[in-house]
């Protein structure tokens, strides 16, 4: 071990990295970075001056949008290689963005246009849900498997995943209780078929079953790995 003088407190660690503790405490969890000593009586944890680089590294790749079990795989054995191969696949998925987007301006009328361009006309135009994640790749791949979201980009400490045109976006935390106590609701056409999706992926919550509201609504409710809540719904005809 290294000698006192030359450990780091967390705390400034974090300062040198640009990392916050949450995601230094998630690297250590994954073996991506382990402290160099921690405190047997506090528990506080301390790194090395070597172990900045590491650090920084580790954080360009996330930053970089490349999965925890990538990372791993390249710090064990750093290759030019793979990062030409991250940059060839990332050149590949901004070319097929940029298509999509310049398919959506040939279908912009001219109406349309001039709406989205007049400064002094507002618009309020989508609600993002914020939830909260106790382990974000793990809710990436919670909302892949079972609720058929695509993982677009996930950060040491955020991450967002879509499906349609709808996009959720996830924040970490350790606090058990939080993801307890957050909810959204989901407008959808075709709930029905939607319901027997997610009923067969078994994430329907015990009291959330598909029922017709009185309020013209037909709704149910899933829970996700973390514990949040998400309501999902379609207006009957007979509704307002």
């Amino acid at each position: 071990m290294a000698s006192v003088d030359d450990l780091i407190p967390i705390g400034q660690f974090s300062a040198l990295t640009w990392l916050s503790p949450k995601a230094l405490r998630l690297y250590q969890e994954q073996g991506l970075l382990t402290p160099a000593h921690v405190d047997p009586d506090s528990g506080y944890r301390y790194y090395t001056i070597p172990q900045i680089s590491v650090a920084t590294r580790i954080s360009l790749l996330r930053r970089a949008g490349i999965s925890l079990a990538e990372i791993a795989a390249y710090l064990a054995a750093p290759s030019p290689d793979q990062v030409h191969r991250w940059r060839d696949a990332l050149d590949a998925e901004v070319a097929q963005r940029r298509r999509m987007l310049d398919h959506i301006s040939t279908l912009t009328t001219d109406k349309e246009a001039v709406i989205m361009t007049e400064a002094n006309t507002t618009t309020l135009r989508q609600a993002i849900p914020v939830l909260a994640s106790l382990n974000l790749e793990t809710t990436q791949r919670f909302y892949a498997d079972r609720l058929g979201f695509d993982p677009l980009f996930t950060y040491p400490d955020y991450a967002i995943a879509g499906r349609d045109g709808i996009r959720l976006h996830f924040w970490l935390t350790d606090d058990v209780d939080v993801p307890k106590a957050t909810s959204c609701r989901i407008e959808v056409t075709g709930i029905e078929a939607l319901y027997q999706e997610l009923a067969a992926a078994e994430v329907i919550h015990p009291n959330g079953s598909l029922t017709e509201q009185p309020w013209g609504m037909k709704e149910f409710a899933v829970l996700d790995g973390d514990g949040n809540l998400i309501k999902f719904s379609e207006a009957t005809q007979h509704g307002d």
